[in-house]
C-alpha cells in the first residue's frame, strides 16, 4: 500500500475482507492480522504479532501498531477511524 494510506484505502480493504464468507466468523484475532497485512506497505514480508498487542510490520510511519485499545473490528466505523488515527500520528 502507498505511504499515504487515505480512510478510502482503508474502507476499501474493510469492505474486501467484509464480503469474505468467513468474515462473520473468524476471530478477532485473526482478522487483525489479516487486516493489517493487507495495508502493510512492505509486500514481501509478512507482519508479525509480538505479545498479544503488538503488530510489527510497515505501516508508513509506523512500525508497531498496539492492538490492544483497538475497537472491535467489526464495528466499521469506530475501527477504520481507529486505524487511521494509528496510521497518522
Amino acid at each position: 500500500m502507498k505511504s499515504a494510506t487515505n480512510f478510502q484505502m482503508l474502507q476499501q480493504v474493510y469492505n474486501f475482507m467484509a464480503e469474505k464468507p468467513n468474515f462473520k466468523t473468524k476471530g478477532e484475532l485473526d482478522l487483525l492480522l489479516e487486516f493489517f497485512s493487507e495495508i502493510q506497505q512492505d509486500q514481501k514480508s509478512e507482519i508479525r504479532l509480538d505479545s498479544p498487542s503488538k503488530i510489527i510490520g510497515k505501516f508508513g510511519s509506523r512500525q508497531i501498531i498496539n492492538i490492544n485499545l483497538a475497537p472491535p473490528i467489526r464495528h466499521k466505523n469506530d475501527f477504520l477511524a481507529w486505524v487511521y488515527k494509528q496510521l497518522h500520528r
